[in-house]
């Protein structure tokens, strides 16, 4: 996480707040925001696996929409707006096994939890995690 981050800033990335390690024990880092990014930031195209949420701002809705949808991954999208109309179209644009918008609640045990594309296929959690052990079945009959 670090090294991304240092990367990012390298190439004109803003530290909006965080960005450093807590003591000099574990693995533990501040929350941190970063602004000013680009596409081609090595944090813009890997998983940093820690507490960094990326800002970046868009022209249209279809440039935000082909940003989200450019990586091979799809676990999770998270979505700011005030217009119902903008967050239905996100809903049914973007390539992702879940998403939220204007909250950060997708680990609920009730329900599924899972991604697309090179982030997985299936779930799990909710009811949709049992499909896996169903066998579907079906039945015809008739002229007795």
């Amino acid at each position: 996480v670090e090294a991304m981050i240092s990367e990012a800033v390298a190439e004109g990335a803003k530290i909006e707040t965080g960005g450093k390690r807590i003591g000099n024990k574990g693995a533990f880092f501040e929350p941190t925001v970063l602004s000013d990014l680009s596409p081609g930031m090595r944090i813009m195209n890997e998983e940093p696996f820690g507490p960094v949420a990326l800002v970046m701002p868009f022209a249209t809705f279809d440039e935000a929409v082909a940003e989200a949808n450019r990586l091979p991954y799809g676990l999770a999208a998270y979505a700011f707006t005030r217009s119902l109309k903008t967050a239905t179209e996100l809903g049914a644009e973007i390539e992702t096994g879940m998403l939220t918008t204007n909250h950060l609640g997708l680990a609920l045990p009730e329900v599924p939890f899972g991604g697309v594309k090179d982030s997985g296929y299936g779930s799990e959690g909710g009811s949709e995690a049992l499909e896996a052990y169903l066998v579907t079945k079906f039945i015809s009959q008739a002229g007795f």
